[in-house]
């Protein structure tokens, strides 16, 4: 049993961690500061009966488990950044929840190639045999959030997702 958890650690940690040091930024260079963070969603209820979301730093994450991810980019030059441009791809073991994405003055784009960007009702899945479908949330192998206003100095950003972890 400790293996197993230890394996499903490392199988979800890691890659979180590589998720983060692969956001890559168009703008320029040394202008921006990334914060990037990962929050587990632990569910509650209330003392009036209600259901309560929590996020907390994910200290053990197992499958079905939510993870909140949270990319926060800040202008650290002393002029407006335009064309700003967050590529962040969703870990091999999780997928991505449907609705979840937010980020103020952002267009979003997703992928099912790592590769090709496209709103969401533009995405098909060819399989193996060409057949081809609309892609669901699930299909979606990277997000990408195009900061649609300048950036001023000491102004920060945030954009956000949300993922379940995949059973083994």
């Amino acid at each position: 049993m400790k293996t197993t958890k230890l394996n499903i650690l490392k199988a979800v940690i890691l890659p979180m961690v590589l998720i983060f040091t692969a956001a890559i930024a168009h703008a320029e260079d040394g202008a921006i500061r990334f914060s990037n963070n990962a929050f587990k969603q632990v569910i509650s209820k209330a003392a009036d009966g209600s259901i309560q979301y929590d996020y907390v730093e994910p200290k053990l994450v197992l499958p079905d488990d939510v993870i909140l991810y949270e990319i926060k980019f800040e202008n650290i030059s002393d002029q407006e950044i335009s064309n700003i441009v967050i590529n962040n791809p969703i870990a091999n073991n999780s997928s991505y929840r449907g609705g979840s994405v937010t980020g103020k003055n952002t267009d979003v784009t997703f992928s099912v190639d790592g590769k090709n960007f496209a709103a969401a009702d533009a995405l098909t899945v060819k399989d193996s045999s060409g057949k081809t479908w609309q892609a669901k949330p699930e299909d979606y192998k990277a997000i990408r959030w195009v900061y649609n206003k300048p950036l001023k100095p000491g102004e920060v950003g945030t954009v956000t997702y949300k993922t379940t972890i995949n059973k083994p």
